[in-house]
């Protein structure tokens, strides 16, 4: 059993509550092993439409590494530190399931690049963005540096990367990182459960296309992403979801939408 995090499933939300031993909700190997196992579990869930991170510590979301267990790597057990990271990055990344943060207070280093690589990220107002990496003699390493980049124009990627220094939500929500932002957890968990709520009502199968086509086509050609959009969108006239959800607005109904990605995963 993993005592870093905990996952529940409710009303088709997959919450994952990251919650290490250590104050400060600080990233280990252990708590990315389970973040890692926790997603793919919900990936293959029939009964989870949407994954939902967030802490279980008050006031805090996480501030990071854990240094002082770094500071005990040698170059192989880094490496593999590194390559946790990264695979967490990417599994979200190419998930069928809409992943959204959902952060209140301090989001430092391996948990921004994990905000940067959810699909939706929810904040409070007193929340705080930053990689702080350099401070300790390293730089971001879970895809941070790459994500950032590709969402943020280059000159405040590096300005964040080289001073560490700590950005407010409503900062990242003029450059497109933060979707919203709330006066107090409260609100925010009343928003997300909303959402949540919204999501389940449409298309998995369309949402989780769309979640590929977006992601796939960030760095290509535009011709070619355009290629890749049409052949997307002619492959959703083919599922029953299509029919349905067409057939229900002609009949002025709920449609009741049974395409599922987790018929597909072998």
């Amino acid at each position: 059993m993993n005592k870093t995090l905990a996952t529940e499933l409710n009303e088709r939300a997959y919450h994952l509550t990251l919650n290490c031993t250590v104050e400060g909700n600080l990233f280990c190997s252990d708590m990315m092993d389970g973040i890692y196992s926790a997603l793919l579990e919900a990936e293959g869930l029939r009964d989870a439409d949407i994954v939902i991170v967030k802490s279980g510590q008050q006031d805090v979301f996480s501030r990071g590494h854990n240094i002082e267990r770094l500071q005990e790597l040698d170059d192989v057990e880094t490496k593999h530190y590194n390559m946790r990271g990264q695979r967490i990055i990417q599994l979200i990344r190419s998930m069928k399931k809409p992943v959204l943060m959902q952060i209140d207070g301090d989001c430092f280093g391996p948990a921004f690049e994990m905000a940067l690589a959810c699909d939706l990220v929810f904040a409070t107002e007193r929340s705080r963005f930053c990689f702080n990496e350099t401070e300790y003699g390293f730089m971001p390493g879970f895809g941070g540096t790459q994500l950032a980049h590709r969402k943020i124009y280059e000159t405040f990627v590096k300005y964040l990367v080289f001073t560490g220094d700590k950005v407010a939500p409503n900062e990242l929500y003029d450059k497109g990182i933060v979707t919203k932002i709330f006066s107090d957890n409260t609100l925010m968990t009343e928003k997300v459960e909303k959402f949540s709520e919204m999501i389940s009502k449409r298309s998995a199968f369309a949402i989780g296309l769309a979640k590929e086509t977006i992601n796939n086509s960030i760095d290509m050609d535009f011709d070619k992403a355009l290629l890749l959009e049409q052949n997307a969108f002619s492959f959703c006239f083919t599922t029953n979801d299509k029919n349905e959800g067409t057939k229900a607005f002609i009949e002025k109904r709920d449609p009741e939408f049974t395409d599922r990605w987790e018929d597909y995963r072998f």
